[in-house]
């Protein structure tokens, strides 16, 4: 293996284990590896708003470590806090996913910082409803989906604002993505259209079966890393990728040494150098020490 200068990790399902905790042996891998002179790069498609407390546990800042928000929309020096946002979606583009995929029925989302525009159809709201009585959710709690779950509470991950919308005219402004939810076989028929006839202008890629994320095309994980690399003078024969979603997929094809979660898609097992554990028996960490890395 050539000499790793960067290692960049997804969050949910790959450095976070199914209770969205870093395990205490992960986190102390990562502290050792950073001590050795490698940078720490979180990519995910949350905000870095939603990062933060993660960056702190890892002692980022101190290292100099990176995020990369909004499945690559978004870059963030821990050390400065200098955060610049790459792209956005415009209220056009918008416009158009969002018609596109209204016959299907499923949850449209318009993603900010700390912000959600979000339309539930009624045949949604009434699953959704009997969601909440199974799992016996507070009446508190918005209606908004999670990565993983037909409702989760979003103010967690630092959407303080939740509006619920009837349309894409209700949004007044550009967002960082458009996010699509439902039931993983609901999906499959909006995810076939817009791969048919729209991925020539938006890249499209499934962070769980449930979910589905939008972004201009180009705008990806992928791309933002090359984009840093460059900037820290690193090359993609340097950088390790832990991944387990096909939005992912930018990142394994990025770089030399892209590791698979032992819970990761199909897919991206395929484009792996190597398969770890999976996220809840530190996979992470069981690579980074199989080679020395911490």
């Amino acid at each position: 293996m050539d000499k790793i200068k960067m290692i960049v990790m997804d969050m949910d399902g790959t450095l976070l284990n199914s209770k969205r905790e870093i395990s205490e042996e992960t986190r102390d891998a990562l502290i050792s590896a950073q001590e050795k002179g490698i940078r720490i790069v979180l990519a995910s498609g949350r905000s870095y708003r939603s990062l933060l407390q993660y960056g702190e546990i890892l002692r980022m800042p101190e290292f100099g470590g990176y995020f990369i928000g909004v499945n690559g929309a978004a870059l963030t020096n821990t050390a400065t806090m200098e955060h610049e946002i790459i792209r956005q979606l415009q209220l056009d583009e918008i416009n158009e996913i969002f018609n596109a995929v209204k016959p299907y029925e499923i949850e449209v989302m318009g993603v900010l910082d700390e912000t959600i525009y979000d339309y539930i159809p009624d045949s949604l709201r009434e699953l959704k409803r009997q969601f909440r009585i199974d799992n016996n959710i507070q009446d508190d709690v918005p209606w908004t989906a999670g990565t993983f779950s037909m409702v989760e509470d979003q103010r967690k991950n630092k959407y303080l604002n939740i509006y619920d919308i009837k349309g894409p005219e209700e949004i007044d402004q550009a967002v960082n993505k458009v996010c699509l939810a439902h039931t993983k076989e609901t999906l499959e028929k909006p995810y076939e259209w817009l791969m048919e006839n729209l991925s020539h202008k938006y890249h499209f890629a499934r962070t769980s079966m449930q979910w589905i994320e939008c972004a201009p095309l180009g705008i990806n994980k992928g791309s933002a890393i090359l984009r840093l690399a460059e900037e820290l003078g690193f090359t993609s024969n340097e950088i390790i990728v832990f991944g387990d979603g096909e939005n992912d997929l930018t990142m394994f094809n990025a770089v030399k040494y892209p590791v698979a979660m032992g819970n990761a898609m199909e897919k991206v097992k395929e484009a792996a150098f190597e398969i770890t554990l999976d996220n809840n028996s530190n996979g992470i960490s069981a690579f980074l020490k199989k080679y020395n890395l911490c």
